[in-house]
């Protein structure tokens, strides 16, 4: 058996820790730098602070990444007790659509911002450096290289882009047709001064599918990885080398009822494919997961 299947659970207990440490370090740093955005003094290149904080696009997709990473808190925790780390698709989903924002985030800023104000002050001064640095690279690794359950697929890419849609035409809206002189928005990000609108409108929807579709091709082949292991652990693990695929099921159950704190019963059905198709015992899922249910219920 390879080394990767024989650390398979020393692996998924990292994970969990690693994602329960850094989710937990972003949800208190953005809550922070909200707090310190609202109460903070407009300055010359800064006027967006109290209430008008959320009219920045950085906020919000922070303010995003920071709900994903609490979403995912609870597994996390799962995950360490049971050193099995696992997401549901809907977090993922939810999770590749805020890294989604905050990676044009980091993009802008980089890229767009900093030629003209500065790299140091966008990227590397005060809350800056977490907004802008920090935390879209920490959310990214979380995505890319910790959170690699479920296949991202492709129509995702499309609802991965509704929130940076969404702001577009608020800004539009706000900023472009109304303006700050009729009681819209000031044009903090400058767009309208750089190009036509509707030039710059285009361009950042451009890259916003970009960066979704060069998310999901990196997640999907790191879950590629994680299944491949998952699955070579399950189907040659001596723990779970019984005469039967019935007899499986029920140890699995037995095993995960050991954590069991009241909660939701959740049926691991993946795992019970990975185990019937070592055995290739040609029973349904339904069959299957009803054996799980049976047991893990028994008082």
């Amino acid at each position: 058996m390879s080394n990767k299947v024989n650390n398979f659970k020393k692996t998924h207990a990292i994970n969990s820790w690693l994602n329960l440490i850094l989710s937990a370090f972003i949800i208190i740093v953005v809550f922070v730098i909200i707090v310190i955005n609202i109460l903070a003094k407009p300055n010359e290149l800064v006027e967006e602070v109290g209430a008008k904080t959320f009219r920045m696009f950085t906020v919000l997709s922070n303010m995003l990444v920071g709900i994903a990473c609490a979403m995912s808190i609870p597994f996390a925790v799962d995950g360490i007790r049971q050193k099995n780390y696992h997401l549901p698709r809907w977090i993922v989903n939810l999770i590749y659509t805020s890294v989604t924002c905050i990676t044009l985030t980091f993009l802008i800023s980089l890229c767009i911002l900093s030629p003209n104000v500065g790299f140091m002050w966008v990227m590397l001064s005060n809350t800056n450096l977490f907004l802008h640095t920090i935390i879209p690279v920490t959310a990214i690794i979380l995505f890319l290289f910790i959170n690699t359950y479920h296949t991202i697929k492709f129509k995702t890419t499309f609802i991965a882009i509704i929130p940076i849609v969404s702001y577009a035409l608020i800004y539009l809206v706000f900023a472009i047709i109304i303006g700050e002189d009729d009681g819209g928005w000031r044009d903090h990000y400058h767009f309208n001064e750089l190009m036509p609108w509707y030039f710059v409108f285009i361009i950042i929807m451009a890259i916003a599918y970009g960066i979704a579709n060069l998310l999901r091709f990196i997640h999907n082949r790191m879950h590629l990885r994680d299944k491949i292991i998952t699955e070579a652990y399950y189907q040659n693990s001596e723990e779970y080398d019984l005469p039967t695929i019935e007899e499986v099921i029920i140890k699995l159950a037995k095993d995960n009822k050991q954590y069991d704190t009241g909660g939701e019963v959740i049926v691991p059905r993946r795992i019970i494919k990975f185990l019937d198709k070592k055995y290739n015992s040609n029973h349904s899922l339904t069959y299957l997961c009803n054996i799980y249910l049976e047991e893990y219920l028994k008082d």
